[in-house]
């Protein structure tokens, strides 16, 4: 019984001193506490930013250089007495574009201009503008919406990142990334 009379005592008590302790260093109005949210505001930004971009770019198509695209493996079997037959059946995936060239064109135009973000923020808003005036129907619009926007919020144009992420967002409105908009567009404020 004295056992759970000290488990709960500890319970409640540790809360709260760690709770006391936190206003005595400044975590209530003014103190030390302010200054700390300022330095994790300072660079909170562009923590942001580089998170999004490692999403979107784990989320977005590679193309694995040099290779072709996986093929799904395929397997031949016999039934005793069957009829051999010289051809062997190849199978139609709907909507696969793997080995579409134009298609390869544009993932390869996207990844690059992705890429250019590390070195040349503004350079990469420029591409990712380009990919979305020649490949308007493209699959890939989505991404490049995002991704434009996260350009220019990393440039620093904080106006044009929020009015392609607002973009983003009425054309895509259930896309995966469309949280990370609404996050984007709050920090871009």
């Amino acid at each position: 019984m004295k056992r759970i009379q000290v488990a709960v005592f500890l319970a409640l008590w540790i809360p709260a001193a760690s709770l006391l302790a936190a206003e005595g260093a400044g975590g209530g109005s003014g103190g030390t506490g302010a200054v700390v949210k300022q330095v994790e505001g300072a660079g909170g930004a562009k923590t942001l930013l580089q998170q999004m971009w490692q999403k979107l770019r784990a989320y977005g198509p590679k193309l694995e250089a040099g290779r072709e695209p996986a093929r799904a493996a395929t397997q031949a079997v016999g039934v005793r007495g069957a009829e051999a037959t010289s051809t062997q059946l190849n199978p139609y995936w709907k909507d696969d574009k793997s080995s579409d060239p134009a298609h390869q064109q544009e993932v390869a135009e996207l990844n690059k201009a992705q890429d250019l973000a590390d070195t040349d923020a503004p350079g990469a808003a420029r591409a990712l503008e380009e990919f979305l005036k020649n490949h308007p129907a493209s699959a890939l619009k989505p991404n490049a919406q995002f991704a434009l926007a996260l350009a220019h919020g990393t440039a620093g144009d904080k106006a044009r990142g929020r009015a392609a992420a607002e973009g983003f967002l009425k054309d895509n409105p259930a896309h995966p990334l469309a949280d990370d908009a609404r996050r984007l567009i709050a920090q871009l404020q």
